[in-house]
């Protein structure tokens, strides 16, 4: 009677890596395959964040499965995880280096920048030094009234003399400045935070600009999922002519609310597969800024009508965990 083989250390680091790389790469799939379910629990919607990152477990398992089983099970397992590997990988090489708006084939139109300010704790002078001539509006979420007079000191309201919101000492205040004048559309409806869009006319072009900020998960999965209803109602109330909506969705694009806004196809983000970007600035997170973990989730959006074309850069600004955004518009036709 011959004695059984104790399992090699390979089958040992196999099984550990299979075992959670199978539950992580299960559970993210589940998620991105049924994002109702995202408004079940808070937990759901932490979890979904991670949908982007499907590719990693997902090699974990297949290298697990590799290095279990043995003979040429294991060289095709091997196979398998390399052109996994690729057909992952390959998407995500960088296909830019950066946009460049002047050769642009196309006349540039508004031009806005977007921050959440954290409680209004944002470095007002590095805003200074991202306010360009171009940029026609600012779009802030978290406003507050030190905030408004650390603008007013450094003379940003001067220059941007239209406004439009929300001073609030919590995190609801959301306020728009304007070199030219602006007129209140619509508001959404019961939201935590302040939500609303505008009219502004840039050279002759009347633009609908939407400044969100919807509701974060951490105030729980059924104000997360109402509030963020409202605001899809109060952006897709009106699509007509060009519309801009700009903010801290507290959303990534695979989340429930997001999937909402953008099923109708009325709206294309400027960071989606088809726009002019690649690679991994797909992904671009915009937060959590300046912390102790990296930032992971692209929570602050830009979306545009499709009768637009519209590009995005982003922006480190010290004093918030998010990062800012500067949206570039071309002139509609």
């Amino acid at each position: 009677m011959t004695k059984r083989r104790a399992p090699g250390w390979t089958s040992v680091l196999g099984w550990i890596l299979l075992v959670p790389g199978v539950v992580a790469a299960a559970a993210l799939l589940v998620l991105d395959l049924f994002p109702a379910l995202h408004a079940l629990s808070r937990y759901a919607i932490y979890a979904a964040t991670f949908i982007p990152f499907l590719w990693l477990p997902s090699l974990v398992a297949i290298l697990g499965v590799g290095l279990v089983l043995r003979g040429w099970w294991r060289g095709a397992a091997l196979a398998l995880l390399l052109v996994a590997f690729v057909a992952w990988g390959v998407p995500v090489l960088p296909r830019n280096q950066g946009v460049d708006i002047s050769a642009a084939p196309v006349e540039v139109g508004l031009q806005v920048l977007s921050l959440n300010v954290e409680y209004g704790g944002a470095d007002v002078r590095a805003i200074r030094d991202q306010v360009t001539p171009s940029v026609d509006a600012l779009a802030f979420q978290e406003y507050t009234s030190s905030f408004d007079t650390r603008l007013r000191e450094a003379g940003i309201l001067d220059e941007f003399p239209h406004r439009h919101g929300t001073v609030r000492e919590d995190a609801g205040g959301t306020m728009i400045l304007s070199r030219t004048p602006v007129t209140p559309v619509r508001q959404a409806e019961g939201t935590r935070f302040d939500n609303f869009v505008v009219s502004i006319t840039d050279e002759g072009d009347q633009w609908q600009v939407g400044v969100i900020h919807s509701t974060p998960p951490q105030l729980g999965a059924e104000a997360w999922a109402v509030d963020g209803a409202a605001v899809n109602a109060m952006a897709l109330a009106d699509t007509s002519g060009p519309v801009l909506l700009v903010g801290d969705f507290n959303a990534i694009d695979e989340h429930l609310t997001m999937r909402e806004l953008t099923a109708a196809g009325e709206f294309r983000n400027t960071m989606d597969r088809e726009s002019i970007f690649g690679g991994l600035e797909l992904w671009q997170p915009t937060w959590p800024m300046g912390g102790r973990w990296p930032p992971f989730a692209r929570i602050d959006h830009a979306l545009h009508s499709r009768s637009v074309a519209a590009w995005v850069s982003h922006v480190e600004i010290p004093g918030t965990d998010h990062a800012g955004m500067i949206v570039t518009t071309a002139k509609p036709s």
